[in-house]
């Protein structure tokens, strides 16, 4: 095989700034100074025989050849991450052991159905309910392999590969004696006068904007303590019908002016680029959907 007339450094800062749309942007994220960033880009232009970017300033835009040799660049460096990870995982393969990490709004059915699954093969499971940046966090540190999440309408980019697992349905639920004083269906008015119980420390922009409607929130992501905050009508909440929560004490799904049609959000599975290729968490990861469908339909 001839000897490549790049490097694999020259191809990364590249693509780098192209994505940043600067040598100062790409140099930070490369943790590169900008002279060699730039260095690299010119040896590669060099190498190539014509121009990647137009620059204007300080800000570099794509050439119509730039566009097409980033598109590439972009595959390579995913196929490149996977390398990495599957790599480091091959001392690990002997351990049989996956850690995943799940949105609180999982259903308890579900994790259920992963832990028999992980049992009969023999693999050891490990599972702990966080949010969708503690989840990513968690996956980038190595401390887990796999995480269950609350989709966002954000591009990935190479940081993570995904797959889509279902809906979960919401709705309204308090205590019977929270909204005695007011008439039905309630109004966004009326919950917004009062606390509203989550299990989210923090939401994505696009999901707050559909379900954060107090100003005045309280948090617990564990369903035992959920459960006796609305029993207790310290709040509201909106919260998945698999939870049941009609048959808590006192508490029930209240009427409101919006009612809860659309009232449901998407999960996703998420995982490092090359996790798949792992013989343990590749075959769970396959198993997901199946396991997802089989939970939602007990």
């Amino acid at each position: 095989m001839p000897a490549l007339r790049y490097s694999f450094s020259q191809i990364e800062a590249f693509a780098c700034v192209a994505e940043q749309g600067s040598l100062s942007k790409a140099a930070l994220q490369l943790g590169k100074d900008r002279t060699t960033v730039r260095d690299l880009l010119d040896y590669l232009e060099d190498a190539l025989g014509y121009r990647l970017f137009l620059r204007q300033g300080r800000v570099l835009t794509l050439t119509e050849q730039g566009q097409q040799l980033h598109r590439q660049a972009h595959l390579l460096l995913r196929q490149a991450q996977a390398f990495e990870f599957y790599a480091q995982s091959i001392p690990e393969t002997d351990q049989q052991e996956v850690v995943m990490v799940y949105d609180p709004f999982v259903s308890q059915t579900f994790i259920e159905a992963v832990i028999v699954a992980m049992a009969k093969k023999g693999v050891r499971f490990s599972a702990w309910s966080a949010s969708r940046e503690e989840a990513e966090a968690a996956l980038k540190n190595g401390s887990a392999q796999l995480a269950v999440c609350q989709a966002q309408n954000r591009a990935l980019g190479m940081e993570m590969e995904w797959c889509a697992l279902g809906m979960v349905e919401l709705d309204f639920y308090a205590s019977m004696q929270l909204f005695r004083e007011q008439q039905r269906p309630l109004t966004l008015l009326n919950l917004s006068l009062k606390p509203q119980l989550v299990m989210h420390r923090t939401y994505h922009e696009q999901i707050a904007h559909r379900l954060q409607i107090s100003g005045h929130t309280l948090y617990a992501n564990e369903r035992t303590t959920m459960r006796y905050l609305l029993e207790n009508s310290q709040g509201w909440g909106f919260l998945p019908i698999h939870f049941q929560a009609s048959d808590w004490k006192n508490v029930r799904a209240i009427e409101s002016e919006v009612g809860n049609q659309g009232l449901n959000i998407t999960m996703v599975a998420i995982w490092q680029p090359g996790a798949a290729k792992q013989q343990v968490t590749g075959g769970l990861i396959k198993e997901l959907p199946a396991l997802w469908n089989k939970a939602t339909k007990k």
